[in-house]
């Protein structure tokens, strides 16, 4: 649903003439940040316990798909 005009202008005042699309990319950009520096950890994370066998490889292919299945989506349904 797209704003008014009165709610646009409304938001550019409060944001101190900010515009929406400025702040939708940067949110965006900070989400999608986060979660690649998070799968980044993680994957370190996972792969020295596996390399120490203290994680099985079953594990190790789980949290690659789960990683993977997360990152597809919320760039599906928010950087689309």
């Amino acid at each position: 649903m797209a704003m008014t005009q009165e709610q646009s202008d409304a938001f550019l005042s409060a944001s101190g003439e900010l515009a929406i699309d400025v702040l939708h990319l940067t949110c965006i950009g900070l989400l999608l940040a986060l979660l690649f520096l998070w799968s980044a950890w993680a994957l370190a994370d996972v792969w020295l316990g596996w390399s120490n066998e203290k994680v099985r490889h079953a594990a190790l292919g789980r949290f690659a798909i789960r990683a993977v299945i997360l990152l597809v989506i919320t760039i599906w349904m928010f950087a689309s």
